[in-house]
């Protein structure tokens, strides 16, 4: 059975409290729970396949729209700090002390916070085509003016937010703070990467996606417990390749 969280958009408040998102739960109430979390200009409604793989191998699914996104409150403030915020939120609400979290591009930047911070509540970790911010104030000067390799199709990752936001399921406010933290330097990022004790899988959307392979590389090998799984089909994997990307996830999230 599947129950969603019943919320009318609407301003959320202060920006520094969390957001309570919009969640759609189903499947086993006794399975390993697992959190997906959408790309900027998606909604929970993308993982619709990845859910119907799940659901056969009794697991408990949370599928949440993020803020600005589907039936989820808009706020006065988008960053990634703040998504992680409502994510974790999320969890301590459901009281899920140890899930397995699948995040894809932007969701897969909050997945990974959540993993860093609180590696004890991820057993494993699934990072679908999510660029990582750049290591230092060099490189993000370089991702800013277009000149590193990968970092300047950022922009061109998201360009299929516009029906999203005429149907009003976007705040049209949250696209370019996202972006722009997208290519903000974090070298605390890519330092606590080591921190990670979930099995993590890393897909690649190829040559095909904007997303440097050799980028996503090497963010897998920095994981202890990392590998990359490189499937040819550019940005949006589990669109393009629904079926070998299903059973990948399914496979490794046994």
């Amino acid at each position: 059975m599947l129950r969603d969280v019943d919320q009318t958009p609407g301003r959320g408040g202060t920006s520094k409290a969390p957001l309570t998102l919009n969640c759609r739960v189903t499947g086993d109430p006794a399975g390993r729970p697992a959190v997906l979390l959408h790309a900027l200009g998606n909604t929970g409604r993308s993982w619709d396949r990845l859910v119907s793989a799940l659901l056969p191998r009794g697991r408990r699914l949370f599928v949440p729209d993020l803020r600005g996104h589907g039936r989820s409150p808009r706020a006065d403030a988008y960053t990634f700090e703040l998504m992680y915020q409502d994510v974790l939120s999320l969890l301590d609400r459901h009281r899920l002390d140890e899930v397995d979290l699948v995040g894809h591009s932007m969701g897969g930047h909050v997945a990974w916070l959540i993993a860093q911070r609180h590696p004890a509540r991820v057993r494993r970790l699934v990072i679908e085509d999510t660029p990582p911010p750049p290591r230092d104030a060099a490189a993000e000067l370089l991702a800013r003016s277009g000149q590193a390799d990968g970092q300047a199709h950022v922009i061109s990752l998201y360009q299929e937010f516009r029906e999203l936001r005429r149907a009003g399921e976007l705040d049209s406010a949250a696209v370019r703070p996202v972006i722009d933290d997208l290519r903000r330097a974090d070298p605390v990022w890519w330092r606590r990467l080591a921190d990670v004790t979930a099995e993590t899988l890393v897909i690649s959307g190829g040559l095909s996606s904007p997303v440097p392979r050799s980028l996503l590389a090497e963010v897998a090998e920095t994981v202890p417990r990392g590998r990359l799984l490189a499937i040819d089909a550019g940005h949006y994997v589990h669109r393009t390749e629904p079926e070998r990307f299903c059973a990948e996830v399914a496979r490794f999230l046994r």
